[in-house]
């Protein structure tokens, strides 16, 4: 079951026990976990299957979506870069990336080392849409109206366009693809032979296939890999090979004896750049990496959410420690707490989990789902009621048309306008909308629907589009009833 070295059997046992208990109760699929300690991987396993369909076991050598776990590399990536003297990171962006042209002429100061540091400006969630493209070149053109919340340089803002314009940076200078150019500089010298960014290679290598939850079950989903959001979150790897990936940045950039990354790029990935709050706590940010600025418990972490994958990965300098968690599966609200309570088993601490917002926790969303379907099936069957009764209103001769000889006077003024209100604000609201995300983003309503469709938990997509189907025809149903029947007379 374990691929373990000197000393596992202080850790395996309580922490097998514990990924047993919640994969039972929290129906996830599959598990990969990796530990370190000192310069040996001290813990190594995968439970579970890779897909809920096959049934296949997972293995070590498994891969999965790294998420946002990503931006660590890219972060590397973009410093290998300038030890090559190919860039200066705090040379304004445009210099290397001239069509990363926006509306807010602040954009002009932005560096490689705000992009890094998270502190560029940039909007996190309303450019997230702006990430979903095939190519870089189509995602810089849609940034034309992108203005920025800050001044580079003064805040903290996650956002992921952040990472994904260093992506492109990385493409434009070191002339080949993101994909050839980590497979090139990161993994190969680290020896991550089961890690890649290419997803016709991890499909090779033996990718597990995501899941998400779809009315209380889980279900397979696998969702495309849009080109330009790659590096901010679209790695793939494996337990074994996240394993060397904690040992460099545990050691100052040493794997096997052998300094494989400069130490001076490891210090600077975990190096203080800007701080904030989050639920209350102080913390930081480096590149790529959050720092807990917690005076009793150092740590360096970062957890990453693709619509059907997450994982965490954790640094304990002071106890010498790193671990990795990896899940294949958007459908559990505690799979960030994983990590945290694997330390807590094996070094006795007291860590709470990563503070995540409730709306990143699909299973969740699946619940809110649920209960939209269920006022979707209430609406629909009150709909259906009232056409009935309007049926029998029709036979008995109580309602006609308004064209009809026997048909009634007109409605007052106030009811016309009361029937027409709902439709009209429909309709203010779908133009309004087009006309927003048009102006913003580039795209139409149905685009950014399909968009949605493409990641969103597939039973809030159902409820979703199911919810304005019915209440569309609810309003259109009651304005062409007020308009156009009468009591006869």
């Amino acid at each position: 079951r374990d691929h373990c070295v000197t000393g596992v059997q202080t850790c395996a046992l309580p922490i097998y026990k514990y990924i047993e208990q919640i994969q039972e109760k929290e129906e996830i699929p599959g598990i990969a976990i990796a530990i370190v300690q000192g310069s040996e991987i001290l813990y190594c396993n995968a439970y579970g299957v890779t897909s809920v369909d096959s049934g296949q076991p997972l293995t070590t050598d498994t891969l999965f979506d790294l998420a946002s776990l990503t931006k660590s590399f890219t972060a590397l990536g973009v410093l290998l870069m300038e030890d090559s003297g190919l860039i200066d990171i705090d040379q304004p962006l445009q210099k290397y990336l001239p069509d990363f042209q926006i509306a807010d002429a602040r954009g002009a100061d932005i560096t490689t080392r705000h992009l890094l540091n998270q502190t560029s400006g940039i909007p996190s969630i309303f450019s997230e849409i702006l990430i979903f493209n095939d190519s870089y070149e189509e995602m810089l053109a849609s940034l034309a109206n992108l203005r920025l919340n800050n001044d580079p340089g003064t805040a903290f803002e996650y956002a992921d366009l952040n990472y994904c314009l260093l992506g492109a940076l990385i493409e434009r200078v070191s002339g080949k693809t993101y994909e050839e150019y980590m497979d090139y500089a990161v993994f190969t010298p680290l020896g991550m032979k089961h890690t890649t960014v290419d997803p016709e290679k991890a499909k090779l290598l033996g990718k597990a296939d995501g899941h998400q939850p779809m009315y209380g079950k889980v279900v397979v989903r696998n969702i495309p890999s849009m080109k330009s959001a790659r590096a901010a979150g679209w790695v793939m790897s494996c337990a074994e090979d996240m394993g060397k990936w904690l040992l460099v940045n545990l050691n100052r950039g040493v794997l096997d004896g052998k300094q494989v990354i400069p130490a001076d790029d490891i210090d600077e990935l975990h190096s203080t750049s800007i701080l904030y709050k989050d639920n209350g706590e102080q913390m930081a940010y480096g590149m790529g990496w959050s720092i807990s600025c917690n005076t009793d418990i150092l740590y360096h972490f970062h957890c990453g959410d693709t619509p059907n994958f997450t994982g965490d990965m954790l640094l304990l300098p002071d106890h010498d420690t790193g671990i990795a968690v990896l899940v294949n599966g958007q459908v559990s609200n505690i799979s960030h707490s994983i990590a945290a309570e694997i330390a807590n088993i094996q070094l006795g601490l007291d860590l709470t989990a990563i503070n995540v917002p409730w709306w990143a926790h699909w299973k969740a969303l699946d619940t809110l789902a649920t209960g939209i379907l269920f006022s979707v099936i209430g609406l629909f069957i009150v709909l259906i009621m009232y056409l009935w009764w309007l049926a029998r209103q029709f036979n008995n001769g109580k309602r006609c048309f308004f064209r009809s000889n026997i048909a009634g006077p007109c409605p007052p003024a106030w009811q016309t306008v009361l029937y027409l209100l709902p439709v009209t604000i429909f309709a203010l609201i779908f133009i309004g909308g087009n006309i927003v995300l048009n102006t913003l983003y580039g795209y139409n309503i149905f685009e950014a629907f399909a968009l949605f469709g493409n990641g969103a938990p597939p039973g809030l997509y159902f409820s979703g589009i199911s919810s304005i189907v019915i209440l569309t025809l609810w309003v259109l149903l009651l304005a062409l009833a007020g308009l156009f029947i009468r009591k006869t007379k």
